[in-house]
Order: C-alpha cells, then structure tokens, then sequence
C-alpha cells in the first residue's frame, strides 16, 4: 500500500512539472502573419515565423510579385506607423519567395511592435509594396 502510495505520488508530481512546463514550450510557436498589398501593388500573401530554438525561420510568399528582386525587412512599429530603418533584414523576395533565419525567438518578435515590410526594388526602397504586422502574442 505504501509503496502505491509513494508511485502515485511520483506519478502526480511528474504530471505536475509536465504541465507546468508545457506554456514555456509552447511560448515559441509557428506564427501566421498576413502579408497585405500596399500603394495598389496587388502584392499579398503570408509569413510564416517558425521557431528554431532561439532563432525563427521565416518563409515569405507573395501572390502577385514580380520575379525580380525585392528587399525585405522587419522593421519596429506597424504598417501603419513604420520606423523606416530595418531591425532585421530578410532575404530579398525572388518570384515570391524568401528564407531567412533570424537571431530572435518568435516569442521576442510577438512581444514587441514589429511589421513585415517588402519594398518594390533595390533602387526603389522608399515604394512599399506590402506589409504585415507580426501580432502581439
């Protein structure tokens, strides 16, 4: 009887770490961020900030982009109140699509005011074509 006892309570102790640790573990999630069209780019799609330990991978696909190259950035702020200089630069948008990995957790993006901006070229960085605001978690 005791030693029932004595299991059932490693048991319950067990569970008890297991769900208290698990906010922490699910702090870092994959996040959604919608990417929408600026200054009648028709530019729109998605980001997806994919946590890696304490780095994010994000995955930008634009519905709409042209095939050449198109600078993207997380900068502070919104989309509609943008710092103009970037926090984190991203790979530039080619047919749609970027990959970047980023030195910053997902939960560090979510906790601030943070936008996904992609401009219309290298020599035109002051046209913004779409935006994104990475939601407070």
């Amino acid at each position: 009887m005791r030693q029932q006892r004595n299991l059932l309570c490693t048991g319950l102790a067990a569970a008890l770490f297991a769900a208290l640790s698990l906010p922490a573990l699910a702090a870092d999630k994959t996040v959604t961020v919608p990417i929408k069209a600026q200054n009648d780019s028709g530019e729109t799609g998605t980001a997806t900030l994919t946590p890696q330990g304490d780095k994010t991978k994000v995955e930008v696909t634009l519905i709409g982009a042209p095939a050449s190259a198109q600078p993207a950035h997380i900068h502070e702020g919104s989309c509609a109140n943008l710092d103009p200089k970037p926090k984190y630069p991203l790979e530039n948008i080619v047919n749609g699509k970027s990959s970047t990995v980023l030195p910053v957790s997902v939960s560090a993006l979510e906790g601030a005011s943070y936008a996904i901006n992609v401009h219309k070229s290298a020599a035109d960085l002051k046209t913004y074509v779409a935006c994104g605001d990475i939601a407070k978690g």
